[in-house]
């Protein structure tokens, strides 16, 4: 688009465009007032074409933030449920299981026993949701031990003796860690066969000894436990002096893989040991 003039004899060439040394970009003359309409001319184009100003470019960095990364303006509170499943096993663990200096099961009204441990289980959490339930329970009954009933063993066991027995036999089955106290001076009233079924394949298994009388008896109760295998943990403590090398013997075969035969104990004698009964 070209711009006439009213006359010719008057008009003034226009002087060249002033330019940006730094940007190198053109500057434009502002227009006379007569040519308000004409636009723009550019002196360098010889078609008399209108010249336009060039826009910046915008960088990708300068644009205006995207919706989907905006931060939303009430975002959840933080809960138990919302924590990931390893920090809230921890919590869980701090109600559910007690702690490894809590004395045994056997010395929980024991007069010599140490003081109850500072904080005690709040097996109320289980009821909050479905999903506290399904994660809580094995840590309640796979990671603390049970003390095994004196005559039906894993039948009937229970936390200690404060708390009621454990009447469910799907609850009892989830026990790992057994406490049984075996009573060398009376006949018991379970068999080896009973003995092997109900503790075989047991995270861990502990059977404390004792009679009324220091070296009364010998170990024929604890024979009864020879068949038991697959057991990861088991010690035999208490009343077992005169045949300590046995308790030991005892332990390594119940730690045997399922089905495995051991050898017998044979004393210094050279004979394997016969039951009195």
């Amino acid at each position: 688009m070209t711009c006439s003039h009213p006359t010719d004899e008057y008009y003034v060439p226009e002087s060249k465009p002033q330019t940006d040394k730094q940007d190198n970009i053109i500057l434009p003359i502002k227009p006379s007032p007569d040519a308000s309409n004409c636009g723009t001319v550019n002196p360098n184009n010889d078609d008399g074409k209108e010249a336009r100003e060039p826009q910046p470019s915008r960088s990708p960095s300068t644009s205006a933030p995207s919706s989907l990364t905006a931060v939303p303006s009430n975002p959840p509170k933080p809960c138990l449920l919302t924590l990931p499943l390893e920090l809230r096993l921890e919590i869980l663990s701090y109600l559910l299981v007690l702690p490894t200096s809590t004395p045994p099961p056997s010395q929980s009204f024991s007069k010599h026993s140490p003081p109850p441990p500072p904080r005690s289980l709040h097996p109320a959490v289980l009821r909050c949701s479905k999903q506290l339930h399904l994660e809580a329970l094995p840590l309640l009954y796979r990671h603390n031990t049970f003390q095994a009933h004196s005559t039906l063993l894993t039948a009937l066991p229970r936390l200690r003796r404060a708390y009621d027995p454990v009447l469910s036999d799907r609850l009892a089955a989830l026990i790992a860690r057994v406490h049984v106290c075996v009573r060398l001076d009376a006949e018991p009233r379970y068999g080896r066969a009973e003995a092997t079924a109900q503790l075989t394949g047991r995270e861990e298994v502990v059977l404390e000894a004792w009679q009324a009388m220091w070296r009364g008896s010998g170990p024929d109760v604890l024979r009864l436990f020879e068949g038991v295998r697959g057991v990861r943990r088991a010690k035999v403590v208490g009343s077992v002096g005169g045949f300590e090398e046995y308790a030991r013997w005892l332990e390594r075969a119940m730690m045997r893989e399922v089905g495995a035969t051991v050898e017998p104990f044979f004393w210094n004698a050279g004979r394997e040991y016969e039951p009195s009964w």
